[in-house]
């Protein structure tokens, strides 16, 4: 009982624990995106396009996160800003390491 007591705090000490998935508010996201870009003229599309791509790279950002060790989700969610895009390039960019 003792033995596998000890696994299981290390595999949850050395990040073996999988770690859930960031939930990004992608309305907010593109809701700034589009008035940053587009205004008033063109930020209803802006936005629109923007929720489409974010919520499309979710499913790549679920399929990557796994796959990536716990320093690089760190680094990558700090730098992503939260956008589901950016942090799929930055956890591409670290399964290529």
């Amino acid at each position: 009982m003792t033995r596998i007591l000890m696994v299981a705090i290390t595999i949850v000490l050395s990040g073996g624990a999988r770690a859930a998935v960031p939930e990004f508010n992608t309305e907010h996201f593109c809701g700034d995106f589009a008035e940053k870009r587009g205004g008033d003229s063109m930020g209803g599309i802006a936005k629109a396009v923007c929720i489409l791509s974010e919520q499309s790279t979710k499913t790549v950002v679920d399929k990557a996160w796994g796959h990536v060790s716990a320093g690089s989700r760190e680094t990558c969610l700090k730098a992503a800003g939260e956008s589901y895009v950016s942090l799929a390039k930055c956890l591409g960019e670290a399964q290529g390491q």
